[in-house]
């Protein structure tokens, strides 16, 4: 065994100091990676109808049979975008916790959100796209604001049941508030990217509507 000298342990300092590698991805993974984004830059921009598969591959230095071969058909990549905005977002909830706590992940999950505004942009633009009936994603998203007052409502009728919440609150009423909150301060975010802090905003209205709704009147804190 080699004694260590004071070389040798400054250059295993080094190496501790180094910034890990950006993870590094496969080519086709790559492509895909660049696809999608692409893809939500052309959907935020011009909207399903008028967005070009054609313009999106070029953009995202691939082939029109590239594209087709990571995605299949427009409305396809136009799903799989929407998924990537909106798993991860549905992903940061537990929804046996209590109310309080529902609520507080709520604000943690639009923060964590901004990281990627483009993604936060392109959700925006969904809400009015997505009440036309030719949209392919219109079925998509009321599926996915049934299951949310699925999922969320109990926790309320929970808190009502424990004492946590008023009652005479109305736990459906509660949630589609809440959900309201987010839409609309998203909306007007992506309207007034500059003037509108989007997080802060959410959680003052989100703040201010658990105080109204709570036995002890307390809000996030």
């Amino acid at each position: 065994m080699t004694a260590e000298g004071p070389d040798q342990n400054a250059h295993e300092e080094s190496l501790r100091a180094r910034p890990r590698p950006r993870r590094r991805y496969a080519p086709g993974e790559d492509r895909h990676e660049r696809i999608l984004m692409a893809a939500v830059q052309h959907f935020s921009r011009f909207g399903y109808v008028n967005s070009s598969l054609a313009r999106i591959a070029a953009d995202a230095g691939v082939s029109d049979a590239g594209l087709l071969h990571h995605f299949g058909t427009k409305k396809a990549l136009f799903l799989a975008a929407i998924a990537l905005r909106e798993d991860p977002f549905a992903a940061a909830f537990d929804t046996n916790s209590t109310v309080r706590d529902l609520f507080r992940q709520f604000t943690v999950a639009v923060r964590s959100s901004m990281s990627r505004p483009e993604l936060v942009r392109f959700r925006a633009v969904l809400s009015g796209e997505v009440l036309l009936e030719s949209n392919p994603a219109r079925e998509h998203m009321r599926g996915n604001v049934v299951a949310l007052l699925r999922a969320f409502v109990p926790v309320v009728e929970r808190g009502i049941e424990v004492g946590e919440i008023r009652s005479d609150v109305d736990a459906r009423q509660v949630i589609l508030e809440l959900l309201a909150l987010n839409e609309g301060l998203r909306n007007q975010w992506a309207t007034l990217p500059d003037d509108i802090d989007f997080p802060e905003a959410f959680e003052a209205a989100a703040d201010s509507l658990l105080r109204r709704i709570t036995v002890d009147q307390s809000g996030l804190g």
